[in-house]
């Protein structure tokens, strides 16, 4: 049973909502947490929103720092980053993250400011693998206020294979998953944070009403931890510029 979900992934191609009906829904230390199930697919959504007394770009770090997080407990596990010591940042499952920006058929993500691969290595009773693509766009809301969007979205492996040569195959308890982080800066020193998860499984497990409270409890305490190493980044990031200065 999954204990411990990652920071997952979605660019909303398909809404989980529009493929099962909502059958639970709970908010825990903060997070909106909402479930449903259509036919053997079990839908999770977990939604969170934060204010960050730092500025947009610190925060946008204390994000896409992917390669910061894991759980350093598994660094004989690691394949790709072996040298690469400890992780600044605890994830429970997380056995590495790898960035590759030399990517083919680059053209295709013109339409956002960045776009690259992330490569994801996972332990929970067994090794699992995928690669997510990441995309980051900027807009003004009509505030005109600056935002930031970071999505990040699993990729099925014939997707992959149109960027990269694969080195890992995709192998995991959800069929889709995805974040979405939205940043809208407040003021110079101020910092909105939406972020929302989507899932799909149709694990035998994951699938059923029964386990809902548990992987609820699992959604909770990841996002927290989640947020809570933005909170951490940024603060170090802002320490380092006022002894720079």
């Amino acid at each position: 049973m999954t204990k411990h979900f990652l920071t997952l992934f979605l660019i909303a191609t398909i809404s989980t909502s529009a493929l099962a009906e909502t059958d639970k829904i709970e908010v825990l230390n903060g997070v909106q947490l909402r479930s449903g199930k259509k036919n053997d697919t079990r839908s999770y959504v977990g939604r969170i929103e934060k204010h960050f007394s730092f500025p947009i770009e610190l925060v946008k770090k204390g994000i896409t720092n992917f390669a910061d997080k894991c759980n350093n407990q598994f660094k004989d596990k690691r394949k790709f980053t072996k040298g690469n010591g400890n992780c600044k940042y605890h994830n429970d499952n997380l056995v590495e993250s790898f960035i590759i920006k030399d990517i083919k058929n680059a053209e295709k993500l013109k339409i956002y400011n960045e776009a690259y691969l992330l490569g994801r290595i996972v332990y929970n009773r067994g090794s699992f693998g995928y690669y997510e693509l990441v995309t980051i766009t900027e807009s003004k809301n009509n505030l005109n206020q600056r935002t930031i969007s970071i999505a990040t979205r699993m990729l099925e492996d014939k997707e992959a294979k149109t960027y990269i040569n694969l080195k890992i195959n995709k192998e995991s308890a959800f069929d889709k998953s995805s974040t979405k982080f939205t940043l809208t800066e407040i003021s110079p020193s101020e910092t909105k944070v939406s972020y929302e998860y989507n899932a799909l499984t149709d694990h035998w497990i994951l699938n059923k009403e029964v386990s809902v409270p548990q992987v609820f409890a699992s959604m909770s305490k990841s996002i927290n931890d989640l947020i809570q190493t933005i909170e951490d980044e940024s603060t170090n990031q802002k320490r380092e510029l006022a002894s720079n200065e």
